[in-house]
């Protein structure tokens, strides 16, 4: 029986060659952009999956009260992890790290930069990073050991067997390999290259390390295995010692397995994150499998009347309504498999330019067990969804009538085409809006004013010495023709990651306290960057009493609630010189955090150099490496433009956005193949009309007109149905950014409009063929 209906499924396909091509087409691109989401999805959800106590790791993390709202964040104090493991017996162990970003690293007569971090010996026990030599945790429990990744001691040392070599940080401080990791898996929430121990980071911030005020590391913990987790969280919450040490944050361990899917919090609770992006991908991928499904029943219920007799004939001679609905369910599961074959073949071929274009390491292995399961169950679900109306449609003709050519009206199948194609248009128009709204958002945060001038204006990363002569630098740097101004920074204006408590101003009450920004400069920094001052003055040499000092944002003084006059308020032991209007930092979709800014005469992490704008930015750029060089030759030239790093914020959101763009596009496409087809059905089955009409003196205009009209009714149909469905959809898209849009006629207009001309010229081919066709040949036989 499986051998027969297998042969007739395949007589069938071959009979109806142009619907067959057009629905396994459809398939193919439906179903290879299913396994490709399918695929990415899985690749983000691996991630961190393969610490051996993966169930057990939490990163520790603290809400604070600011300005009416809970706000979220991934730095804690310092004392808390030792803390942590003295007083909570649930932890089994605390490990603080903290970023080093890109160091100089030099061994012998070979420098580079790679990406370090500082870390507490227990890192190696919570994460699972095999060695393949020395003890990682051995390594970071003095001063004088590393640990380096594979790569990095092949770059350095020519080999992987590095164990008891010595290389230089920053030309500052020399370690010896203490063990050499496996290469991190792109699939790892932490990334570096190099581990430093955590003691090196202690004895360069003696300062503020042991306070409970001041933020600037992460804290990993893990669990013992089997504890009362909500118990633990009930005992970070209102930690004592911390409460005792004047903190009004609330602490909490979040599980490693979300932050990859839930990284994003509001006032205090994960929200969402990138699993925003990978529902909408999903959403995009079922509906565009939907449509492909779509143009499978319209073709299939189209061609009815050609397969009527054929169920009469089988009905007759015995066959029951199951075993029918059975086979024409077969033919939906065998087109289905063909297109599944085709489509994983495109999404093969398309992985490499996916992986370069999403900028990921999404892999296609048929030998996975979960990968192979996956596409089979896709391609059955294809198949079961596009072939169970079809079906039940045909399976239900009585024998007698249709062989007498008795109830050949096709009006309810008619009417089922016509829902058809208003549901494909519908996604199709919603998909098409969806894409407008995000292109604009997107370039609505590209040209948000940044509040100051990005233009000409580099950031020298400074490591080491190089930071420590600050000053000789930065008089090398001014004698370079054509460099306006020179200054530095904790931070490169993008991105700001210090935050601290506790700050005192006048009239604060206890209920005011909050979070701010802290940030540490050198002299001339508003002017360098470009920022505006809306009181009082930049940090000058000639005001000797700068060091106890400091600026506010425009956002600090509001949430302070500052009086005038502004200038001259004291703010714990510093005294207010000076507002900086609000600018962009950290995250381009939100308004300005609160931020504080204090003078420090000591090593920066950034210098930057604002130019002179006259074109010749090239050969500057190579006097000031020369200048950098002059004072510090062993040291490899790094420099970015403010303005370009500030547009790579945006990566991520077009990448999406051109994503969401493709699939949108084969939506349409696969949509206007279906209704290519059906098209051509119809003309085909109303022939003699055609004719007959152009015999009583109907004009080829008139009968363009009739066939077009009848098609593009369900596509004005479904705008109208999208309209009020996609504007309450992006809508609350749009309110999970602060800085957006505003949703105008003209977005729906132009997507509709869109769809209208596009579905227009689809079926207008076959109008006008079947306009201009002579009447005679399509009455010849009447």
């Amino acid at each position: 029986m499986l051998k027969s209906d297998l042969i007739m499924a395949w007589r069938t396909l071959l009979r109806n060659k142009v619907s067959s091509f057009i629905n396994i087409t459809g398939l193919a691109l439906g179903l290879a952009i299913g396994m490709l989401i399918l695929l990415y999805t899985g690749y983000e959800m691996s991630f961190d999956h393969f610490h051996t106590d993966f169930e057990n790791i939490h990163q520790l993390m603290r809400n604070q009260v600011q300005g009416g709202e809970i706000v979220t964040s991934q730095s804690v104090p310092g004392p808390m992890a030792g803390a942590l493991k003295e007083q909570v017996p649930e932890i089994k162990y605390a490990a603080r790290t903290a970023s080093a970003d890109r160091q100089i690293v030099t061994a012998g007569n070979k420098s580079t930069y790679e990406d370090g971090m500082y870390a507490d010996p227990d890192l190696f026990r919570i994460m699972t990073f095999p060695a393949l030599s020395g003890d990682p945790v051995a390594s970071l429990s003095g001063t004088g050991t590393a640990v380096i990744t594979e790569r990095t001691a092949v770059k350095l040392f020519g080999t992987a067997d590095a164990t008891g070599k010595l290389f230089s940080q920053n030309n500052q401080y020399s370690f010896k390999v203490g063990a050499v990791i496996r290469d991190l898996p792109p699939n790892s929430s932490l990334q570096f290259d190099i581990v430093m121990p955590f003691r090196v980071y202690e004895q360069d911030n003696k300062d503020w390390i042991s306070t409970w005020n001041t933020c600037r590391m992460q804290t990993w913990l893990a669990f013992q295995p089997g504890v009362n987790k909500e118990a633990v969280q009930a005992k970070l919450r209102h930690f004592a010692p911390a409460v005792a040490a004047g903190s009004t944050a609330e602490f909490f361990a979040f599980p490693i397995k979300n932050k990859r899917l839930y990284a994003e919090f509001r006032n205090g609770k994960a929200e969402g994150g990138l699993i925003y992006a990978l529902i909408m991908l999903g959403v995009i991928g079922v509906f565009v499998l939907l449509i492909a499904c779509v143009n499978f029943m319209n073709l299939a219920t189209a061609q009815s009347e050609k397969r009527a007799k054929e169920v009469g004939v089988r009905k007759t001679m015995g066959a029951s309504r199951g075993r029918i609905a059975i086979q024409f369910l077969f033919e939906a599961v065998l087109m289905a498999f063909i297109a599944l074959v085709l489509g994983a073949l495109l999404a093969k071929v398309a992985l490499p330019g996916f992986n370069r274009f999403m900028q990921k390491s999404v892999t296609f292995n048929l030998s996975n067990w979960k990968i192979l399961l996956s596409m089979l169950a896709l391609g059955l679900f294809t198949g079961i969804v596009a072939g169970s109306y079809p079906a039940l449609f045909l399976s239900r003709f009585q024998p007698v009538k249709v062989l007498k050519g008795i109830g050949k009206s096709q009006h309810g199948g008619s009417w089922l085409r016509k829902s058809l194609v208003t549901f494909q248009f519908l996604v199709a128009i919603f998909l098409i809006m969806g894409i407008i709204v995000t292109t604009r958002q997107i370039k609505h945060m590209q040209q948000r004013p940044m509040g100051y001038s990005a233009d000409n204006l580099v950031v020298i990363p400074a490591k080491g010495p190089l930071a420590e002569h600050f000053d000789i630098v930065k008089h090398d740097l001014l004698d370079v023709p054509g460099v306006l101004s020179v200054s530095g920074g904790g931070n490169n204006l993008l991105q700001f990651g210090s935050h601290s408590t506790g700050i005192q101003w006048p009239g604060k009450t206890a209920d005011q306290d909050f979070s701010i920004t802290v940030t540490n400069v050198q002299y001339d920094w508003v002017k360098t960057s470009g920022l505006t001052l809306t009181a009082g003055r930049d940090f000058n040499p000639s005001f000797g009493s700068d060091s106890l000092s400091c600026m506010l944002n425009e956002t600090a003084v509001r949430k302070m609630g500052l009086k005038e006059p502004l200038i001259g308020t004291k703010l714990g032991d510093h005294v207010l010189v000076g507002v900086v209007k609000d600018f962009v930092y950290n995250n381009p979709s939100e308004l300005p955090d609160p931020m504080i800014i204090f003078l420090s005469k000591g090593s920066m992490a950034n210098i930057l150099v604002r130019m002179k704008d006259d074109g010749e930015w090239k050969q500057r750029l190579a006097r000031i490496e020369a200048a950098v060089k002059k004072s510090h030759p062993g040291y490899p030239f790094e420099f970015s433009f403010v303005k370009e790093e500030y547009q790579r914020k945006f990566e991520g959101f077009r990448m999406m956005g051109k994503l969401a763009g493709v699939f949108g596009g084969m939506a349409i496409f696969i949509a206007c193949m279906g209704l290519f087809a059906l098209s051509m059905f119809v003309v085909e089955r109303r022939t003699r009309e055609i004719g007959i009409r152009k015999v009583m003196g109907a004009s080829e205009s008139g009968i363009w007109a009739m066939l077009s009209t009848d098609f593009m009714k369900p596509v004005i149909t479904a705008f109208l149905l999208a309209v009020p469905l996609a504007a309450w959809v992006l809508q609350q898209g749009l309110q999970q950014m602060e800085y957006r849009i505003t949703l105008s006629w003209w977005m729906f207009a132009l997507a509709g409009g869109l769809a209208f001309i596009v579905a227009l010229a689809t079926v207008s081919w076959q109008g006008l063929k079947a306009a201009f066709r002579n009447p005679v040949e399509s009455l010849r036989a009447e």
